[in-house]
């Protein structure tokens, strides 16, 4: 049996710089895994299976889970299956990448739970056809991405930073989001790609906010108790607040969980893959 992580994402940066004939956009953006993230685990089996501790979220192809398998299967050419377990933590329409992140444990540890071998190159394009964030969590960490956010370069972290994460029980469609967008923008921002991780914005807060006004009220809520800076994380709907310390960000997180109680006290940092094999 082996046992991975999948972790969340926020974004530090987000701008939306095109679109592509085939109607995807084009981004300039830096995201950055945190510490909250969901588990799996995977069995040896015969065929491929899935069970999740959410029951309201599909378990066959619909799941990026179950279709990453099978499609890791078919192009390997595997003739054995896996039992697989999703613990759901990261909420959905979030903003967070929870379903990408999934996706991305999925290719990690498949190939290793049926001994196989994999190239960087082939798994990087079955991240791509699988979602635009997928690929960046099979890396983690600091990144900053191009393209449709297929295109990454790691940044130089800094020391960990702890943040105040709010989910405020609703979701955002990335579909809807970016069925918002008209380019090009009457305020086309110039993007300084030296000092890119150092700038908070994101381009979706003013095609989002309008139509979901307790967003950025939680925005302001979140500096008046004592965040340093907040942002939204990717089309929504989660909002975090940056914080000096962890003892800042408890005081801060339990201010704000009375009124939304899926928030939490979390850290950056370094990828955070501790894929272990156990059982």
């Amino acid at each position: 049996m082996i046992r991975a992580s999948a972790y969340a994402k926020i974004n530090l940066f987000l701008e939306i710089t095109g679109r592509r004939s085939d109607g995807y956009h084009t981004l300039s953006t830096v995201f950055q895994t945190i510490s909250l993230g969901d588990s799996l685990t995977f069995h040896p089996a015969g065929g491929l299976s899935l069970t999740c501790s959410d029951p309201s979220l599909p378990t066959d192809e619909r799941n990026l889970v179950m279709k990453s398998a099978v499609r890791l299967r078919d192009v390997l050419k595997e003739s054995q299956g896996a039992k697989i377990h999703l613990h759901k933590k990261v909420p959905m329409g979030a903003g967070l990448g929870g379903g990408s992140s999934d996706a991305a444990a999925v290719l990690r540890t498949l190939p290793r739970l049926w001994g196989r071998r994999i190239g960087v190159s082939v798994l990087h394009r079955l991240a791509v056809e699988l979602g635009a964030d997928v690929p960046f969590f099979l890396k983690g960490g600091l990144c900053r991405a191009t393209g449709i956010g297929d295109k990454l370069k790691p940044l130089e972290a800094r020391t960990k930073t702890w943040l105040v994460l709010v989910y405020p029980e609703f979701g955002v469609s990335t579909k809807e989001a970016y069925s918002r967008v008209r380019l090009p923008f009457n305020d086309p921002r110039r993007v300084d790609l030296k000092n890119l991780s150092l700038r908070l914005y994101n381009r979706f807060e003013e095609l989002v906010f309008p139509d979901h006004p307790e967003l950025p009220e939680l925005k302001q809520e979140l500096l008046r108790l004592g965040a340093r800076a907040a942002l939204m994380s990717g089309s929504g709907s989660s909002v975090f607040g940056l914080v000096r310390s962890k003892t800042a960000g408890e005081k801060v997180l339990a201010a704000i969980r009375p009124r939304y109680r899926q928030s939490w006290l979390v850290h950056t940092g370094p990828p955070f893959f501790t894929d272990g094999r156990s059982g």
